[in-house]
C-alpha cells in the first residue's frame, strides 16, 4: 500500500476531528447568511441551490466527527479534500457567475468585475485554515492546491475579460469605472495570500515537531507505566518528575521475589510459545497484584518476579502493602489453577519471598539503555528467602526484619538463624501459613 494510504494514528484523528468541527461551524454560518439571500433572491431556485452545499459540509462533518477510523482515514481524508472543494467551487459558481452569464442582462453581464476582482480573496484563508487540521503533508499540499486553483480560475476570467484593466489611479478611475481592477489591493492580496501560505507550512511543520515530543513523553509514560503503578506513575507525571538526570537515594524498602516451583522441568515438556503465554498470563497477575498494592515492578527474570514497595517514595506502610500483595498473589494463583484445571491443564504453585532493608535506588545502564532498579544487600537476601521456601512446608517466607513491620497472619512460625545461600552468617524467618 502506497505510503500516504496508511493508518491514521490517534493524534491524526483529534486533528480530524478538529476540522470537521471547524468545517460544521462554517457550514451554520453559510446557512444563516444564505438564508436571507434566499428570502431575496431574484433567482431563488439557483439561491437554494447553493444551500445544499452548507447542507451537505454539515453531513460530512458529522460522519469525519463520528464514523472515521484509523482504517479508513487516509480513503476519507482525500474524499473530504475534493468533495469540500468541489462543492464550494460549484458553489460559487452557481452563485456569480451562473448568474451573471444567464440571467443578467447582456449589456451588464459581469459589471463591476474590476471591484469584484477584490473579493475573490474572501474565503481563502478559511479553507486555507483547515489545513492546520491535517497532520500529513500531502494533504496539507492538497488542499493549498485545491483552494489556490478556483482563486487562479477567477482572476483568470476578471484580466482576461476585455472591459476591466489595471490601475492604480484610486480618485480618477477605481471609484468611478467599475471595471478598473486595483491593482493596489491585487498586490497586497497575492502578498498576504503569499505569506499566509508559506507560514502555513511553517506551523504544520512546527506542530509535527510538537507531536513527535508529546509521543516521546508519552512513550516515556508507557514506560514508566511498566514499572510503576497508576497512582505513582499520575504522581510523577502530575510533579514533573524526570529518571533520567535524578541522583540515586538510599530508600527503606521492602522487596519481593516470586518464582514459579518446577518452571524449568515444565518447560522442557512445553512449547516454547505455550511457555511464553503461561509466563504472560501468570507475569501479568502478578503484575496487577504489585500495582494495586502501591508496588513497583523492578523486573522479571525468567519465571521470576522483582518488585520492591517504597519506591520511588514511600507511601507510609511499604512493609503492610507488600504482605498484602503477597497474600493476594496466593488468591490469585489458587484462582487461576482452579481456571486451568477447568481446561484440563496443570497446577501451577509458586514461592514468595520478602526482606525488608536500605537499598540505593535510581537508574543504572548506559546512554544506549538505562533501567529503574533497586542495588544492595537486601535485595540478594529477599531472592534467597524466596528460594529457601523450597525447604519449608511453605511457599511464603519473610525475613525477621519484614515481619517486625507488619500485622502477621494467626498461623506463622518462627525460624532462628536459617543459614541462606551465600551467606555466612545466618538469619531469622518465620513461615507464613496462608
Amino acid at each position: 500500500m502506497m505510503k500516504f494510504l496508511t493508518e491514521g494514528t490517534e493524534w491524526e484523528l483529534k486533528a480530524l476531528k478538529g476540522g470537521s468541527v471547524f468545517l460544521a461551524l462554517v457550514a451554520v454560518y453559510s446557512l444563516l447568511n444564505q438564508s436571507y439571500d434566499i428570502a431575496n433572491a431574484r433567482v431563488p431556485l439557483i439561491k437554494a441551490f447553493t444551500v445544499f452545499f452548507p447542507f451537505f459540509w454539515l453531513i460530512l462533518s458529522f460522519i469525519g466527527y463520528k464514523y472515521v477510523t484509523n482504517r479508513n482515514y487516509a480513503i476519507f481524508l482525500i474524499y473530504f479534500l475534493l468533495l469540500v472543494h468541489i462543492s464550494m467551487f460549484i458553489r460559487n459558481d452557481f452563485q456569480g457567475y451562473i448568474y451573471n452569464m444567464v440571467y443578467a442582462d447582456k449589456e451588464s453581464a459581469f459589471a463591476g468585475m474590476g471591484k469584484w476582482t477584490d473579493y475573490v480573496f474572501i474565503n481563502v484563508p478559511i479553507f486555507l485554515l483547515i489545513s492546520l487540521f491535517f497532520l500529513r503533508l500531502w494533504a496539507v499540499v492538497l488542499n493549498v492546491i485545491l483552494t489556490i486553483l478556483p482563486l487562479f480560475f477567477y482572476l483568470t476570467i476578471h484580466i482576461s475579460h476585455p472591459k476591466t484593466f489595471l490601475s492604480e489611479d484610486y480618485f480618477n478611475v477605481l471609484v468611478i469605472d467599475p471595471m478598473a481592477i486595483n491593482s493596489f489591493i491585487l498586490m497586497d492580496n497575492i502578498t498576504i495570500l503569499s505569506f499566509f501560505t508559506i507560514g502555513l507550512f511553517i506551523i504544520f511543520f512546527f506542530f509535527q515537531a510538537v507531536i513527535a515530543s508529546v509521543k516521546k513523553t508519552e512513550r516515556a509514560n508507557i514506560v514508566l507505566g511498566r514499572y510503576f503503578s497508576p497512582d505513582i506513575k499520575d504522581e510523577i507525571e502530575k510533579t514533573a518528575s524526570t529518571f533520567e538526570n535524578q541522583s540515586s537515594k538510599d530508600l527503606d524498602i521492602a522487596i519481593m521475589f516470586t518464582d514459579i516451583v518446577g518452571f524449568t522441568k515444565l518447560s522442557e515438556k512445553m512449547d516454547p510459545k505455550d511457555v511464553l503465554l503461561l509466563l504472560s498470563e501468570y507475569q501479568t497477575m502478578m503484575v496487577d497484584s504489585i500495582f494495586a498494592h502501591k508496588g513497583t515492578v523492578d523486573k522479571f527474570i525468567g519465571d521470576a518476579v522483582m518488585a520492591n514497595f517504597g519506591t520511588p517514595k514511600s507511601s507510609g506502610n511499604d512493609a503492610q502493602n507488600a504482605f498484602n500483595c503477597a497474600l493476594d498473589m496466593n488468591e490469585r494463583l489458587k484462582n487461576w489453577n482452579q481456571l486451568r484445571k477447568e481446561k484440563g491443564l496443570q497446577q501451577l504453585s509458586h514461592r514468595i519471598g520478602i526482606h525488608y532493608g536500605r537499598c540505593v535506588f535510581g537508574n543504572i545502564g548506559s546512554k544506549l539503555r538505562t533501567e529503574f532498579a533497586v542495588i544492595g544487600d537486601p535485595v540478594n537476601v529477599a531472592s534467597r528467602i524466596c528460594d529457601s521456601c523450597k525447604e519449608f512446608d511453605t511457599n511464603f517466607v519473610v525475613s525477621k526484619e519484614f515481619a517486625d513491620k507488619i500485622i502477621l497472619p494467626k498461623k506463622y512460625k518462627n525460624i532462628k538463624n536459617f543459614k541462606i545461600r551465600g551467606r555466612k552468617k545466618g538469619i531469622d524467618l518465620v513461615k507464613i501459613y496462608d
